[in-house]
C-alpha cells in the first residue's frame, strides 16, 4: 500500500552515479520540500502538484505510516518538513544538528482525536502568527514522552516533559517545540471544544505539564504508549471506542487545571455527548438505531439531544448516517472484506437496501460504492 500526498515540485537526487533531475508530475518521488528550516506554506492547488509517494507498512485503513529512511541522507530533513506539514499543518522545522536526520510518523484517527507516534532525531518545530493564519485547523495538542525530552515555549511560558511525562500546547497560539535529543513521543490532536475551550482564548493548558508517574497521568501515559505500539494492529470497529477512552482520560486529567477556567455546564454537555456517541457507535449495525432511541437510552428529550449535536454541525440522524457510511467506506477499501458484496457490507452497518445505500454513498463521497472499491483495489495493488 502506498500513501499519496501533494507537494511542490523540487530538484531530486537520483540514484548513485546519476545526475540530479527535476520531478515530473507523473513520476512518484520519495521526498520534496523547501530548504532546511524554511517555511512550509499551504501551497497551490493540489491538482497541479506532483506526488510524494512514500512506502507504507501494512496497517488498517485509518492508520498511515510515513518513514523518510529511503530518502537521500542529505535531503531527509526536507522530507521530514513535508511530513510534518502533512500531519500537523504549516509549521517551520529547524534542524538540531548538521548531521543526517531520520524520522518516522505513524498517524491514525480515533473518533474525535488524532493520535500519532513520532520517532525522530533532534530538531525543533515553530509555529508563528503567520503560519496560524495559513492553517485550516488549530487544535490542542497533548504529548506523551516515551523517550527523550520535549520543551514547549508558548505565550511567555516554558515547560519541559521528560520520559514518561505529558505536556500540552495550543496550536491556535504561537509556540516552539524543542527536542534536543532523539525523541519518541505520542501526540494527540483534538478540538478545543472537547474540553469546553475556544481557540485563541486564554486558558491554563498552554505549555502545561503533568507527571506520568502517578494518578490519571500514569493511566493516560501507559494507555497512549500501548496504543502507539499497536496502532497498525487495530481495526476500524475498535478505533472510535479507543478514541472515546483517550478523550475521557484527557478530560479527567485536565479537569483540575481547567477548574474555574471552563464553565462546568459546557464540560458536562460535552461529556454527555461523548457518552451518547459512544453508545451509538457500538450499535451502528442495528438498523433500529435512531435519535429517538438515543434519547430514551440516555433519559433526555429528543429536543435536548438535537441541541447536544449542534456542536457536530449535524442533526443526530445525519450524524448516525454519516458514521455508518464512513464504516462502509472503510470496509469497502479493506482487502479483508473483499469477499463481501456491497449490499452485505451496507447491511453490516445498519443500511439495508442496495439502491438506497448506493444513493447515500454517492451523495456523501461523490462516487458509487463499487467505484470506490475498485479505486482502492487498484491503488493498493
Amino acid at each position: 500500500m502506498r500513501l499519496e500526498a501533494r507537494v511542490p515540485a523540487v530538484e531530486l537526487t537520483g540514484p548513485a552515479g546519476r545526475p540530479a533531475r527535476t520531478a515530473d508530475p507523473k513520476d512518484p518521488v520519495h521526498l520534496a520540500g523547501p530548504p532546511q528550516g524554511t517555511l512550509h506554506p499551504p501551497g497551490p492547488d493540489p491538482s497541479t502538484l506532483p506526488v510524494l509517494d512514500i512506502p507504507d507498512t501494512t496497517g488498517p485503513a485509518f492508520v498511515e505510516v510515513f518513514d523518510i529512511q529511503e530518502a537521500h541522507p542529505a535531503r531527509r530533513l526536507r522530507a521530514w518538513g513535508d511530513l510534518v506539514h502533512l500531519a500537523c499543518g504549516p509549521l517551520r522545522v529547524v534542524p538540531g544538528s548538521d548531521e543526517g536526520f531520520n524520522g518516522l510518523i505513524v498517524s491514525g484517527k480515533f473518533g474525535a482525536v488524532q493520535v500519532a507516534l513520532i520517532d525522530a532525531d533532534p530538531h525543533a518545530v515553530e509555529c508563528t502568527e503567520h503560519l496560524i493564519r495559513c492553517a485550516d485547523w488549530t487544535p490542542l495538542y497533548l504529548c506523551c514522552v516515551i523517550a527523550g525530552e520535549v520543551r514547549v515555549d508558548q505565550d511567555g511560558q516554558e515547560t519541559s516533559a521528560r520520559t514518561g511525562d505529558l505536556i500540552a500546547f495550543d496550536s491556535s497560539r504561537p509556540f516552539t517545540l524543542t527536542m534536543r535529543q532523539p525523541i519518541r513521543m505520542v501526540t494527540v490532536k483534538f478540538e478545543h471544544r472537547l474540553l469546553g475551550l475556544v481557540p485563541g482564548e486564554e486558558h491554563p493548558l498552554k505549555a502545561a505539564a503533568w507527571s506520568g508517574q502517578h494518578g490519571i497521568g500514569m493511566l493516560l501515559a501507559h494507555f497512549l504508549a500501548g496504543l502507539a505500539d499497536h496502532m497498525t494492529d487495530l481495526n476500524t470497529a475498535n478505533a472510535d471506542r479507543l478514541g472515546d477512552s483517550v478523550a475521557s482520560l484527557i478530560s479527567a486529567m485536565c479537569s483540575d487545571s481547567l477548574r474555574g477556567a471552563v464553565a462546568p455546564p459546557a464540560v458536562a454537555r460535552r461529556a454527555l455527548l461523548q457518552r451518547v456517541q459512544a453508545y451509538a457507535r457500538e450499535h451502528l449495525g442495528d438498523p433500529a438505531l435512531s435519535p429517538a432511541r438515543l434519547a430514551r437510552q440516555h433519559n433526555m428529550s429528543l429536543r435536548y439531544l438535537q441541541m447536544l449535536f449542534q456542536e457536530e454541525n449535524a442533526s443526530p440522524a445525519r450524524w448516525i448516517r454519516n458514521e455508518r457510511l464512513d464504516r462502509c467506506r472503510d470496509d469497502l477499501g479493506n482487502p479483508r472484506f473483499s469477499h463481501l458484496a456491497v449490499a452485505n457490507i451496507a447491511e453490516r452497518w445498519g443500511l439495508p437496501g442496495a439502491s438506497h445505500f448506493s444513493r447515500l454513498f454517492r451523495e456523501r463521497y461523490h462516487v458509487t460504492p463499487r467505484e470506490w472499491r475498485r479505486q482502492r483495489t487498484q491503488r493498493d495493488s
